[in-house]
């Protein structure tokens, strides 16, 4: 607020109509009659009379709502940019949080008529960004990573199954040699006697 106070940009006129469009607001946001009441009094926007006929209506069980209202019916007629420092200042925001969504509702108000360009760059810089983020594309060296892996895996897998076929198809030396082995004993001690035996039986008988 105190920007958009010293903001020479801003005419007089438009914040006065703007403060006399929001009286009632500021009037329903004030709950108490202190720190409002001394505050204006302290900065001298009212008088120490106006102060004690406040104070005695408050007495009166006149509501603080309607007190203020008067209050901000005086301060219109006087109006000075200053008031608006002081009505939103640090204190009154935290003693009065009704005010500062009026408080907000005037900076939106002003800011837009007066300073379009910055409300738009603030409201692009709150929209989230629906585009892919940096993990989700990967960049060039993860694609190259990637790829090679793939590529090894491939490597790998056809010498498995390379080896996995030789297995198969080639038996060990040892097996092949023991085989044959096998056959030569088989050949001299069994088969070849067996062949001779039997020819032995189908022999004609010699005469």
């Amino acid at each position: 607020m105190f920007s958009i106070v010293q903001n020479k940009k801003i005419s007089h006129e438009a914040l006065l109509n703007h403060f006399r469009q929001n009286k009632v607001e500021i009037a329903n946001a004030i709950t108490k009659p202190f720190p409002f009441l001394e505050s204006l009094r302290d900065r001298s926007f009212i008088t120490e009379k106006i102060y004690k006929d406040s104070e005695e209506a408050h007495r009166n069980l006149v509501p603080v709502e309607k007190v203020v209202y008067n209050i901000l019916c005086y301060l219109e007629k006087t109006f000075d940019r200053s008031l608006l420092q002081v009505l939103f200042s640090r204190v009154h925001l935290k003693e009065y949080p009704d005010l500062i969504h009026v408080h907000r509702i005037f900076e939106n108000v002003i800011e837009d008529k007066y300073f379009p360009q910055k409300r738009d760059s603030e409201e692009t810089q709150k929209t989230p960004n629906t585009g892919p983020s940096c993990e989700q594309v990967p960049n060039e060296s993860e694609v190259l990573r990637m790829k090679s892996e793939k590529v090894c895996g491939l490597l790998d897998e056809g010498q498995v199954i390379s080896s996995e076929s030789s297995e198969e198809e080639e038996p060990p030396a040892a097996l092949s040699s023991a085989q044959g082995r096998g056959l030569e004993e088989e050949g001299e001690d069994g088969q070849l006697w067996t062949a001779d035996h039997h020819v032995s039986e189908f022999r004609a008988p010699a005469s």
